[in-house]
């Protein structure tokens, strides 16, 4: 009996090695189609996304979104039939219990509608940072696998999520759009977009419509060429200010109302890891960019050489190996006094906190602790707040150094970081003051005609940081 066994084992190893060697041959000699093709030529603005639950909604089972991930290291490992071969997978975003039984949950897809095939989920995980809650931010993976006699695929159109131990879950409910990469479905060339900005998720009625305009213009003078923004809960100015940017195509503002938990006792505030790691696969995957930056509304990534924009700095420090570039931050608290000397006369605006706060703590915190980062999309699995926690294999995390960059984190309140310890930094103003000032002023105008004043916000200077 040890002996069969073992001699299976030995089949089973020797099999995953010949899948190892031959995917790639596989992959690049299989012709992958599409039931609905002309969907690819939209571009996906995530108007269909939305939080939907799974079987009974009393249950909380909730599904978001899916992507398809060409990347062969995710499906290497998955256990295939004979005479079928794993090309892909289908990445699923969801929140689901942490102590699911991952065994029962099962991928169904369907293609113009109609049923095509339904398979147990080869992999089921809690993003990280689930603090061990009763509900975590988590995704499925189903491998696509093709039959190595066709030289044909079909791609599905759609996913749903099944659990065979939830009564009203056993059959597939709700689906949701697997999002394909527009061009370059296998990522055989380089990404044709280069830097996106993920933000999120807004809610508590966040209010701060001034400052939300100077971050998007800041970024955009750093070459930022979209936004991602979740929101749940904004008042009415903020979403006049994100309207009036979704128009230009700069911005996509996804829908991210659900309720039904009580958050940082049962599930990680507002779901922002789902929304973290949603947005590391929309702008890799959907929106074809190869830099994405995790920051919040108050946090700006400063490029430290002359005349630098952030774009340009990645661009000269990128290597092929390199997953991410990590920020390490310094605060600019309002308890600190402002410096309303360089606010132009005949501002409408006054308030730009990259203008008027000049005073931050003199020591960056190390990098892991409250740090920001830019990932590099085609080399990262798994997205956290202030690391990347997951990347392919022979990739690493690139520490920028504080001669060259920092995190500038504009923080209403202070942490307690060594606020005592403090430096005079202008170099944002002095380096973007006067354009900064015009663009900003400039754009209030437009989205607020009566007045040309973009809202500060109730108590802005009394704010807590999103995340």
């Amino acid at each position: 009996m040890r002996r069969k066994c073992k001699h299976t084992q030995n089949y089973a190893k020797l099999q995953q090695k010949y899948i190892h060697q031959t995917l790639p041959l596989y992959q690049r000699s299989v012709s992958l189609t599409l039931g609905n093709e002309s969907r690819l030529h939209e571009e996906d603005t995530g108007q269909h996304d939305h939080w939907s639950p799974i079987g009974d909604p009393e249950k909380r089972f909730k599904i978001y979104s899916a992507y398809f991930d060409p990347r062969l290291e995710v499906v290497e490992s998955y256990l295939v039939p004979d005479g079928f071969l794993p090309f892909g997978s289908i990445r699923i975003f969801a929140i689901l219990p942490y102590k699911i039984r991952k065994e029962d949950v099962f991928c169904n897809f369907r293609s113009d509608n109609v049923y095509a095939a339904i398979h147990r989920a080869d992999e089921v995980e809690a993003v990280h940072e689930h603090w061990n809650m009763e509900f975590a931010a988590s995704y499925v993976i189903c491998k696509l696998a093709g039959n190595i006699t066709k030289r044909e695929a079909r791609l599905p159109d759609e996913v749903a999520l099944s659990y065979i131990a939830e009564p009203s879950m056993q059959e597939a409910t709700s689906f949701v759009r697997i999002k394909y990469p527009k061009t370059d479905r296998l990522f055989r060339s380089a990404p044709s977009r280069s830097l996106a900005i993920c933000v999120g998720p807004l809610h508590h009625d966040f209010s701060y419509a001034l400052r939300v305009v100077e971050f998007f213009e800041y970024y955009i003078m750093n070459q930022a060429e979209r936004f991602y923004v979740y929101n749940k809960s904004a008042t009415p100015e903020v979403d006049t200010v994100l309207r009036h940017y979704q128009a230009t195509g700069l911005v996509q503002v996804l829908d991210w109302h659900f309720d039904g938990y009580k958050f940082e006792s049962e599930l990680r505030y507002e779901g922002i890891f789902v929304a973290l790691n949603d947005c590391l696969y929309r702008a890799t995957v959907a929106g074809g960019f190869r830099y994405t930056a995790i920051v919040d509304f108050d946090e700006l990534l400063f490029p430290a050489g002359d005349n630098e924009t952030l774009l340009e700095y990645l661009q000269t420090k990128d290597r092929y190996d390199v997953h991410s570039f990590n920020f390490q931050g310094v605060f600019f608290y309002d308890i600190y006094s402002p410096d309303f000397s360089q606010v132009p006369s005949g501002s409408n605006n006054k308030y730009l906190y990259t203008q008027v706060r000049n005073v931050r703590t003199k020591n960056p915190l190390l990098h892991h602790n409250r740090s920001k980062y830019i990932l590099k999309g085609r080399n990262v699995l798994e997205a956290g707040n202030h690391f990347v926690w997951k990347a392919v294999r022979d990739t690493h995390e690139y520490a920028v150094p504080e001669n060259e960059g920092l995190l500038m984190h504009y923080r209403d309140g202070s942490l307690g970081y060594d606020f005592e310890n403090v430096v005079l930094d202008n170099r944002i103003r002095q380096r973007f003051g006067e354009v900064l000032w015009r663009r900003v002023n400039k754009k209030c105008a437009l989205i607020f005609p009566e007045s040309g004043v973009c809202p500060l916000g109730v108590n802005y200077n009394k704010t807590s940081s999103i995340r």
